[in-house]
């Protein structure tokens, strides 16, 4: 499909994801989502892909949900019905990317705010260029992030931190969410795209099935008590026994070599 709010495009086996909207700072449009869902679905059926990094570019990531795009409905007035409807459709294209079945990684440079933040929260991985700054600042607008943000920053951050950062509004710079555990690497601007790209390309030599399974382990433990996550981690450790990959990762450590996996 053409795409009008986003550039994307595949390079040695990685999809980029481009926020493509520079008059409007990025802000997140409906339009936009529909494009970013149509191209992580590309990209995760696409088999020669391993890795999509999602970015704004080098100015800015994105300032956030387009309040007059998605809060006006085009002359419509925004009732609690009409919003809870917008809000289902957007979370689920956010939930689209959170559960990719391919490392995911978000290059932040700028700003992510608002909605900006939940899209990067809903990557596998964050790399920041240093003075980025990423916060929800909806709480002064008398609302509050509506596309899974004040949950995936708890869990991201612990309960008391995405309190403050929440509930005041107030930016953290890059350096602040790399002490956080929010991103995983802050970088310059100008080497923000690169850094990602090696990033990205680390997944080449990791199971494909390995990886969804082991991140669903990942995930779904952390709502299970300690015995019930580590049952769950037995079965997931046990399933990875019956694949082809496995065996070819246990020959290639043997035989010292780079194992060739195939995702089955």
């Amino acid at each position: 499909m053409p795409y009008e709010a986003i550039l994307y495009g595949k390079e040695d086996g990685i999809a980029i994801v481009t926020l493509n909207l520079p008059e409007k700072r990025n802000a997140v449009t409906l339009q936009m989502t529909r494009e970013i869902e149509e191209a992580f679905a590309d990209a995760e059926e696409d088999g020669s892909i391993v890795a999509v990094i999602l970015t704004g570019g080098t100015k800015f990531f994105t300032a956030g949900i387009d309040v007059t795009d998605i809060l006006s409905g085009h002359g419509e007035e925004p009732t609690p019905v009409r919003m809870y409807r917008t809000h289902y459709a957007s979370q689920a294209v956010f939930r689209r990317i959170a559960r990719m079945s391919k490392p995911t990684i978000a290059a932040i440079a700028g700003y992510a705010l608002g909605g900006g933040l939940e899209l990067a929260l809903c990557c596998d991985f964050r790399i920041a260029a240093k003075g980025a700054r990423l916060g929800f600042p909806e709480i002064k607008l008398g609302l509050l992030p509506g596309a899974g943000g004040t949950q995936r920053i708890s869990r991201v951050v612990g309960i008391a931190k995405a309190k403050e950062i929440v509930l005041t509004g107030e930016p953290i710079l890059a350096d602040e969410a790399y002490a956080l555990g929010l991103v995983n690497k802050v970088t310059s601007e100008q080497t923000l795209l690169d850094e990602a790209k090696a990033f990205a390309k680390k997944f080449k030599v990791v199971p494909p099935f390995g990886f969804q399974v082991t991140k669903a382990i990942l995930e779904k433990g952390l709502n299970l008590g300690l015995e019930d996550a580590l049952e769950l981690e037995k079965l997931g450790f046990s399933l990875l026994y019956g694949t082809e990959d496995q065996k070819e990762g246990m020959m290639a450590f043997l035989e010292k070599r780079q194992p060739l996996f195939k995702g089955e």
